[in-house]
């Protein structure tokens, strides 16, 4: 299984999306190489310490999927009836991400509020284990399946390659209970 300190990095990355949008929606600071060099040299002390924070968790974020990508396939599993599904991903992006976008990065009660809210979402992620709920895993083509006996595969093959594994033991990594990485090899 994962340690508690990947669980967090693979929480910072499923936040990836909302940092390029932030980004976009700060886009006044990014308009010319002087308004970038103020924001590094703290001329602006809160829009600044909230980029670097921002580029540390984008880095964060890079890492975790870098190393879930590359990650040893320690463990053979057999699965069983495998169905596709989407809607807990989505459903994280609406009630989670969205609501973050309301940052105002001058404000420094904005900032703690939604630091807050960033924390409290992730002790729930990392304490249950929700590592599947990551929309990152989409763009680099894997998607989340569910068996029938609950178990999560975050997987990088189609429903139909799963299907025609079913009931063969193939390479995995248990990332936690009942959730299993399953790549190409």
């Amino acid at each position: 299984m994962i340690s508690v300190l990947f669980r967090i990095g693979l929480y910072v990355s499923s936040f990836f999306p909302l940092y390029a949008l932030l980004l976009i929606n700060n886009y006044k600071y990014f308009t010319s190489w002087k308004k970038v060099k103020e924001l590094f040299i703290f001329k602006s002390f809160l829009p600044s310490i909230f980029i670097y924070a921002l580029l540390v968790l984008v880095l964060l974020s890079i890492a975790a999927l870098i190393i879930i990508i590359r990650v040893s396939l320690n463990e053979k599993h057999q699965f069983v009836g495998v169905v596709k599904t989407e809607d807990n991903l989505l459903n994280y992006v609406v009630t989670y991400l969205v609501p973050i976008l309301s940052i105002d990065i001058t404000k420094a009660n904005s900032l703690l509020v939604n630091l807050g809210l960033f924390a409290l979402l992730g002790f729930i992620y990392v304490k249950n284990s929700l590592v599947y709920l990551n929309p990152l895993f989409l763009f680099f083509k894997y998607n989340v399946f569910i068996t029938e006996n609950n178990e999560v595969l975050i997987s990088n093959y189609d429903i139909y390659e799963l299907k025609n594994l079913e009931g063969e033991r193939i390479r995995t990594r248990v990332l936690s209970y009942k959730i299993y990485l399953v790549r190409k090899i």
